[in-house]
């Protein structure tokens, strides 16, 4: 059995959500994270592990499995959380669900494979890192890679800021 911890971050951030936000809006967001972590943790059985704990904080969940047997079995306990989100948004989609619950898959689903250290996308990077005969020449590359990432997203952020909020508001209003 897991164990399970809930930071007083997790809880104060709840607090603000839930005073700020409607309550469809909360379940369609929690939905999501449900389903991307259930799609780790499936994965992780899948492959013979066992999670050892989950901890829950403002930053989100982290969870800590037994040490993959293979970087093939890490890679895809790390594609698995994504891929049940993104999985989950074409079935929606295709039943015509369109509501929060299916944006918040589509958004975790992508987001998640950005490759940022913290995110699954950055795991999956520092696995083929560890592969690569020459380690420090990717991983020179791979910063390179976020950093140019960084850059244009910042530049559509500054240059579109009102496309992107419209943008953001029409996928929301489904």
């Amino acid at each position: 059995m897991p164990k399970i911890k809930v930071k007083f971050s997790f809880l104060l951030f709840n607090a603000l959500i839930f005073i700020f936000r409607e309550s469809s809006l909360i379940i369609g967001f929690y939905a999501a994270c449900i389903l991307h972590e259930a799609g780790h943790i499936w994965a992780v059985y899948l492959t013979g592990g066992c999670v050892k704990s989950i901890e829950f904080s403002w930053t989100g969940i982290k969870m800590t499995a037994s040490a993959s047997s293979s970087a093939k079995s890490a890679i895809l306990v790390q594609l698995c959380g994504p891929l049940a989100n993104l999985a989950a948004f074409l079935l929606l989609t295709a039943l015509g669900r369109n509501g929060y619950f299916a944006v918040f898959c589509l958004a975790e689903g992508i987001l998640n494979l950005l490759p940022y250290r913290f995110l699954d996308g950055g795991a999956i990077l520092e696995i083929l890192a560890d592969l690569s005969p020459e380690q420090q020449k990717f991983r020179i590359y791979k910063g390179f890679f976020k950093a140019c990432l960084s850059i244009i997203l910042a530049v559509l952020l500054i240059i579109y800021p009102e496309k992107l909020r419209d943008l953001a508001l029409n996928i929301l209003s489904y």
